[in-house]
């Protein structure tokens, strides 16, 4: 009889999912505000500000939690733990000033995420 081993999901894996979460979230809010930015033939369509603005710089960093995930996962399994480290420390503290700045948000998201991370690597 062979034991199964338990996988737990990393906290790389949990960024991906805040990203694509966030991306969906951002796609279901500002549908209205994207359509007019795609009617504008996307280019040179998003002013400095407005609901053109929000829309897409609550979209902008979904793609890029979804990369640092990534690495964050990468780093995990090669056991670069002071990559793991720096990483979550940085996050911390960014999610932190985030909440301070917007406490009704989901960077409470990236916080727990970050400070799970910090917990359990060695």
């Amino acid at each position: 009889m062979t034991r199964r081993k338990h996988k737990t999901i990393g906290e790389g894996d949990l960024l991906r999912l805040l990203a694509l979460t966030h991306a969906l979230v951002g796609l279901g809010f500002y549908r209205a505000e994207l359509r007019s930015i795609i009617r504008s033939r996307v280019f040179a369509s998003v002013p400095y500000r407005g609901l053109r603005a929000t829309a897409f710089w609550f979209l902008v960093p979904s793609p890029l939690i979804w990369i640092i995930g990534g690495l964050v996962g990468d780093a995990e399994h090669a056991g670069r733990w002071d990559a793991v480290q720096a990483a979550h420390r940085a996050s911390v503290m960014s999610a932190a000033v985030a909440i301070v700045c917007m406490p009704i948000s989901g960077f409470w998201g990236w916080l727990a995420i970050s400070a799970r991370g910090l917990r359990r690597s060695p």
